[in-house]
């Protein structure tokens, strides 16, 4: 990982502001509890003059040359609530602390954010001759309370905000309180329970350790992996005869789907049919032994790629870990599935579709309201625009044909009487309704969860679309492959909403009937690029939005430094 070796990063020369003067003064006479000394006399009185001029300037940006402290605010609180004394005095303990930081790898992250290079280099120099010892570990002192603080946040909170990816994000970030932490802290030193608080903090579901354990494997590949990318330039079938089937047969070699004993011949055999096939299944892609352009994505995703891929889903774990209720659905994007959670349980799922590249599915949370079922469907002026205008002007019958019925205001206009040639799809003047039925867009019930981006679970009439494996073909909202059975779990009244009661009312065409969910009940749609399957394994799936990439890039930026509030 960056940052265990090659020193510092983000150390810039600049000039040291008065806050690195408040804690050099404050800690130098104190011992540094890397080390067992002494506390002269004045440090007290040295803290409290400290503390009135940071209180005054207010500049939290810079405590020592070299090392950003990222969270003044909750170190000052920290040490408020420690009298203003060194609190590693044991050095048993904080060398576990170091071993703590060093660890972050293990969740997708860097310890060079934690401090870690800085400290190391600080404790090699403390015995030095030529070096000032006691301002060496008063440095190293703030260094390790910063990073342990800044270790929890990122793993109650993630590591990435991610309101500075996508403005539509609404999910809650759990607010730290300074002088809580501070007292929390203190006593967790004081009771030697840092780490295992530091583990409550993390997320406790099986897919997030299951991400950490795929994380150590593939990091481990890649640290032997000779990768060489199959080309990408032909189709290939079992069948063919070409030099790009050996390349081929070395890489699923490499990815465990073939013998170690790797062939040169050039020929598609059934073994390597077998094994693409067995690499597009754990890919999530249609499982037809072709080599085509998604099966060419995942071959030559590297092992390198795949700790990257695990450690950006970590840090997207981690962003809702705290804002989950007890009962939940999930819908992962980049997945086109839907999960039903209850009791931290996975009850129940289906397959979905999602929003087009052009027209994506908006990543939020909303509370999940009522159930709609036989709905009309109010059709949106840009898809009417898009994809009904051109259909309804080169055959008319097709309006009453699929159920659509056009209105003035509130009065109805008989399709028979407009003359098409006179408008466009910009200046047609009537407001189009679908009526309930087969052909309804929205299918036979919608699952209502209200929210600006008019976004919703529904049904649909086009079932033979779930037969493919990257569904992403909606107008942004989500398609659920098997809906019947999903307004009944949620109902969950077997007298009242069984499910022969629920396509009794189906088949009865009684229109718009709502149900109100009575329960609370989330609905969370997020993006996850890979996702657990049921035998314990992980599948990579495609990143339809190309989110990921942004999502690195801020994950591998070195952490700021936030202001300085008291």
């Amino acid at each position: 990982m960056p940052g265990l070796a090659g020193g510092q990063r983000g150390a810039e020369s600049e000039p040291i502001p008065t806050l690195m003067l408040r804690f050099a003064t404050l800690l130098l006479a104190a011992t540094l509890s890397l080390a067992v000394s002494s506390l002269r006399a004045d440090v007290s009185r040295a803290l409290l003059d400290i503390q009135e001029r940071l209180y005054l300037e207010r500049d939290g940006s810079r405590i020592f040359p070299g090392a950003t402290i990222y969270e003044p605010s909750l170190v000052d609180a920290f040490y408020q609530q420690a009298g203003y004394r060194p609190v590693w005095t044991d050095p048993g303990y904080a060398r576990q602390m170091l071993q703590l930081l060093a660890s972050s790898t293990q969740e997708g992250l860097d310890p060079a954010d934690y401090h870690y290079p800085e400290i190391m280099t600080l404790v090699e120099a403390f015995d030095q001759p030529w070096s000032d010892g006691d301002a060496l570990r008063a440095q190293a002192e703030v260094l390790l309370t910063d990073g342990i603080v800044l270790y929890g946040k990122h793993l109650l909170q993630g590591k990435v905000d991610p309101r500075s990816l996508d403005s539509s994000w609404n999910y809650t970030r759990r607010r730290i309180e300074p002088a809580d932490l501070a007292k929390t802290l203190v006593q967790a030193i004081e009771r030697r329970e840092v780490g295992a608080r530091l583990e409550a903090l993390k997320p406790d579901t099986p897919f997030y350790r299951l991400m950490k354990r795929e994380l150590e494997r593939y990091r481990k590949q890649s640290e032997s992996e000779q990768f060489q990318p199959v080309p990408t330039d032909k189709v290939l079938r079992k069948g063919d005869r070409h030099p790009n089937v050996v390349a081929l047969r070395r890489r699923l070699a490499q990815m465990g789907y073939l013998s170690a004993q790797v062939s040169d011949s050039d020929a598609f055999d059934s073994d390597v049919a077998d094994a693409v096939r067995a690499m597009q299944g754990d890919h999530a892609l249609d499982t037809d032994g072709i080599v085509g352009q998604q099966s060419f994505r995942a071959l030559n995703l590297s092992a390198r790629a795949r700790v990257d891929v695990l450690r950006i889903n970590l840090d997207r774990a981690r962003w809702i870990s705290q804002d989950t209720s007890d009962e939940y659905l999930v819908v992962n994007i980049a997945g086109f599935e839907l999960y039903y959670m209850r009791d931290r349980q996975l009850l129940w799922q289906t397959p979905v579709m999602v929003g087009t590249i052009d027209t994506r599915t908006p990543i939020f949370r909303k509370r999940l309201r009522y159930l709609e079922f036989n709905p009309t469907w109010n059709v949106p002026r840009s898809l009417f625009a898009r994809n009904l205008y051109p259909r309804f002007s080169r055959d008319p019958s097709y309006v009453e044909k699929m159920g659509y019925r056009f209105y003035d205001g509130g009065a109805e206009v008989d399709p028979g009487t407009i003359d098409w040639s006179r408008y466009t799809a910009r200046n047609f003047p009537y407001r189009v309704v679908q009526m309930p039925g087969p052909e309804n867009a929205m299918g036979r019930v919608k699952f209502m969860f209200p929210n600006r981006h008019a976004v919703y679970l529904h049904d649909t009439p086009s079932k033979e679309l779930f037969s493919q494996s990257q569904r992403a073909f909606s107008a942004g909202c989500i398609r659920v492959r098997h809906p019947l059975e999903l307004a009944r779990l949620l109902l969950d009244s077997p007298q009242q909403w069984s499910a022969e009661q629920i396509q009794s009312l189906i088949d009865s065409a009684a229109p718009q009937r709502v149900v109100q969910v009575e329960r609370s009940i989330d609905v969370l749609l997020m993006y996850w690029t890979v996702s657990p399957e049921e035998d314990n394994r992980l599948e990579f799936h495609h990143d339809i939005y190309q989110l990921d990439a942004a999502a690195l890039a801020a994950l591998d930026t070195p952490p700021r430094s936030t202001a300085f509030d008291r």
